[in-house]
């Protein structure tokens, strides 16, 4: 096939990831040991490439720059390849458990004072 391929055809026709729980910003890995994938679940080259690119911990957002692919498509591709058992998914750290930016701000000040 020339040119470039749509997403719709990617993804099979579907535009939303059968997990809801993945955000952009959950983090993927691809599992070493992960079961033998089903013959009629043939992965294509995307979910290859993801597997790939997995192998180090990367969130779902750097999967989409890295392979060129809108956010979404990554998001249906990622939630296969989680349905399959082949990925892990970390979601985010919840906004509760971040660090406030002020704290943030005073470590940066201390920091540069030691100078």
């Amino acid at each position: 096939m020339n040119g470039p391929v749509r997403p719709y055809v990617i993804t099979g026709g579907r535009s939303r990831p059968t997990r809801a729980a993945l955000a952009v910003e959950s983090l993927v890995s691809a599992l070493p040991d992960r079961p033998e994938l089903p013959e009629d679940s043939l992965l294509n080259r995307e979910h290859q490439r993801i597997l790939e690119l997995c192998r180090s911990l990367l969130s779902v957002a750097e999967v989409a720059a890295y392979l060129g692919l809108p956010l979404g498509v990554v998001k249906v591709l990622v939630g296969d390849l989680w349905d399959l058992g082949a990925v892990q998914v970390l979601p985010p750290v919840p906004q509760a458990e971040r660090l406030p930016a002020t704290l943030l701000e005073e470590v940066l000040v201390g920091l540069r004072q030691l100078r």
